[in-house]
């Protein structure tokens, strides 16, 4: 499915997976909304194998549909993060790990992105 000039042709770098962050987005459906049929309409086309298999043509985020992996070029499926052997690899995100605060009264992102600062600039 790769197509010339597509995001995947004539990159310049080589992306490497091992040790990457695995963070999941959501679709949600507010509780009352007017459009609650088409918002489910929605995103059961968005979940369909080939609708993931378009898209990971175009955005480097990679399917949740395992089925759209059968649809991909190996150019294509070996660069998208959601690859299996790119996933054992990962290290989970723990999104409230970064809002809780340490001992000296600092949230664990400050203090990460303190010693960032400190490293990158020295």
């Amino acid at each position: 499915m790769s197509r010339k000039g597509d995001c995947y042709d004539n990159a310049l770098i080589e992306i490497n997976r091992k040790q990457s962050k695995l963070t999941w987005d959501y679709r949600v459906i507010p509780k009352g909304s007017p459009n609650a049929q088409n918002a489910q309409k929605f995103i059961e086309f968005a979940t369909h194998a080939e609708r993931q298999a378009a898209l990971a043509q175009i955005w480097l985020e990679g399917p949740t549909n395992r089925n759209a992996f059968k649809l991909l070029s190996e150019n294509v499926a070996g660069k998208v993060p959601s690859r299996s052997d790119y996933m054992t690899s990962s290290i989970p995100i723990d999104a409230r790990w970064y809002g809780q605060r340490g001992s000296g009264g600092k949230m664990n992102v400050e203090r990460l992105r303190e010693l960032w600062n400190e490293w990158i600039l020295n």
